[in-house]
């Protein structure tokens, strides 16, 4: 690829010429050279060609683009693949956000991920009585323990200590 500027420019007629870099002989620019420009070529802008002779030995443009327009073209090109693959990772923190709501809410015999990540070892059930309302809690070991199953959407929980427990208005289960 070649490049120089444009030194002359007839809107009207689409067509203009580029000084080369190399300071060679003038060469022909017509607008059907830039397919994919989001501008016009005016006079002063650096052009991005490719180099053909004619077999009358005209030489003209071919493949060409404006400097600034193409690089402008490619960092909105380079911007949009980031705000797809943003979007991308975007759809998947909040399916997994709503895999983890569910998980969390839905009723449960082990301790919620969070939990269990953010407080390894919680393993006090806080279950709420059907027939009383009565909050009791089950340590590991107690008769009822494993077929307790936390509702967190009832309002039941799971504690690390049976202190924490007590401080939440919980009672230890009778049995």
């Amino acid at each position: 690829m070649k490049k120089g500027q444009l030194t002359i420019w007839k809107n009207d007629q689409g067509f203009g010429f580029i000084k080369p870099d190399n300071g060679s002989k003038e060469v022909f620019l017509h607008i059907s050279a830039l397919k994919g420009a989001s501008r016009r070529p005016k006079v002063g802008d650096i052009i991005v060609y490719e180099q053909k002779t004619e077999a009358n030995g005209k030489v003209n443009a071919s493949k060409a683009f404006i400097q600034d327009d193409h690089y402008l073209n490619e960092l909105n090109s380079n911007k949009r693949i980031k705000q797809g693959i943003l979007i991308n990772i975007l759809k998947y923190v909040i399916v997994a956000i709503i895999v983890v709501f569910i998980i969390e809410s839905s009723p449960s015999e082990f301790p919620p991920i969070i939990q269990s990540i953010i407080k390894p070892g919680c393993k006090i059930k806080g279950n709420i009585s059907l027939k009383t309302g009565n909050k009791l809690y089950y340590i590991p070991g107690m008769e009822d323990y494993k077929s307790t199953v936390i509702d967190r959407g009832k309002g039941e929980r799971w504690f690390c200590t049976e202190s924490e427990a007590i401080k939440k208005g919980w009672r230890k289960a009778p049995r």
